[in-house]
C-alpha cells in the first residue's frame, strides 16, 4: 500500500493559508500517513497532529496582533522578532493551551526542517517529544536577520526555507510516494533573489555555507516548484495554493487580511474536497 504525505511549506503569516487547509481536513477528518513541516509550516502541522481545530486561527488571527507575539520591540529587546518566551511557552503552555499528549500519542511521523549554519544543509528532525524538542521548531520559524541563532547540541541553526522551502523530495525519500502539497504564495509566483543579501553577507560572514544557500534558495525554490507541478500532472501530488492573490507579508499583523487569507485556505480546500477525495483513494492503492 502507497503511503499519503503531507508537506508544509513556510512564510510567515501567510501560513493562515494553511491554517484554513488544516482546519477544513480535521472537520471532514482527513488523514495522513506522515507530514513534514518547514518554519510557520512546521508551527501550524503541530496543531493538526494534535488535533486542535481552531487552534492555529486563534494563533494567526488573535494572538498575533499581540506585541509579545512578534514586534520590533521584541527584536530590539531581545534579538528575536517573534517572541521567544510568549510563543513558545506562555502560549502553549499558558494562554492556549497545547495538547502534548495527544501529539504523544499520534503514531504519524512529523519532521521538521532546519538549516544548519555550519553546512548550509537541511536537516530532517523527527518530532516525538514537542515538550522536549520545542527548540527545534523555534530554529526552523527562525528568520535570518530577524531572529538570533538557535542553538541546539552544539549545533546552530536558522530557518529551515533557506535549506529546503517545500521538502517534497525528502518525503518521497521516506516512502511518501503521494503528498498533499500546501503552498502559500499563488501560482503565478517564482521566488526572487534574496533582498538584504549584502547584510545577510555581513551578519553570517562566519557561515559561508550558509551564505551560499541563501544565495541559491531562489534557484532551489524554483526548480522545487517546477518539481512539484511535474509530481501533480503526473497524479504522485496534490497541491493546495491561494486561488487569489492577497496582498499580506510574512510579518502581517492584520487581523482582517489574516482571517481573509485563513477562509481562502478552508473555501480552497472546500473547493477541491472531491478532487481531493480520488486522490487520496488512489493513493492508497
Amino acid at each position: 500500500m502507497s503511503s499519503l504525505g503531507l508537506v508544509l511549506e513556510g512564510g510567515g503569516m501567510r501560513g493562515a493559508y494553511t491554517a484554513g487547509v488544516l482546519d477544513f481536513f480535521m472537520q471532514n477528518k482527513i488523514e495522513v500517513d506522515g507530514v513534514v513541516g518547514v518554519s510557520a509550516g512546521a508551527t501550524h502541522a503541530c496543531n493538526f497532529i494534535s488535533k486542535q481545530y481552531k487552534r492555529n486561527y486563534r494563533i494567526d488571527v488573535i494572538h498575533a496582533r499581540n506585541p509579545k507575539f512578534m514586534s520590533f520591540r521584541s527584536f530590539f529587546k531581545t534579538g528575536d522578532f517573534f517572541g521567544k518566551d510568549f510563543c513558545y511557552d506562555a502560549l502553549p503552555n499558558e494562554i492556549d493551551p497545547f495538547d502534548y499528549e495527544t501529539f504523544a500519542q499520534s503514531k504519524i511521523p512529523f519532521y521538521v526542517v532546519c538549516t544548519d549554519l555550519e553546512t548550509g544543509e537541511a536537516k530532517y528532525i523527527p518530532m516525538t517529544d514537542l515538550k522536549k524538542q520545542m527548540d527545534y521548531l523555534r530554529a526552523s520559524a527562525s528568520l535570518p536577520l530577524l531572529s538570533k541563532i538557535v542553538e541546539i547540541d552544539g549545533k546552530k541553526y536558522l530557518d529551515g526555507g533557506v535549506s529546503d522551502s517545500i521538502p517534497i523530495r525528502f518525503m518521497e525519500k521516506q516512502g511518501f510516494d503521494h503528498n498533499i502539497v500546501v503552498l502559500t504564495r499563488p501560482s503565478t509566483y517564482r521566488k526572487k533573489p534574496v533582498s538584504f543579501f549584502s547584510l545577510i553577507q555581513k551578519k553570517y560572514k562566519d557561515y559561508p555555507r550558509f551564505i551560499h544557500a541563501s544565495a541559491e534558495r531562489h534557484l532551489v525554490y524554483n526548480e522545487t516548484l517546477d518539481y512539484v507541478q511535474k509530481q501533480a500532472q503526473e497524479k504522485k501530488a496534490f497541491v493546495f495554493r491561494p486561488s487569489k492573490n492577497i496582498a499580506i507579508s510574512r510579518l502581517e499583523r492584520s487581523g482582517a487580511k489574516l482571517e481573509k487569507l485563513y477562509e481562502l485556505g478552508f473555501q480552497d480546500a472546500l473547493r477541491q474536497k472531491d478532487a481531493l477525495d480520488r486522490f487520496i483513494e488512489k493513493s492508497r492503492i
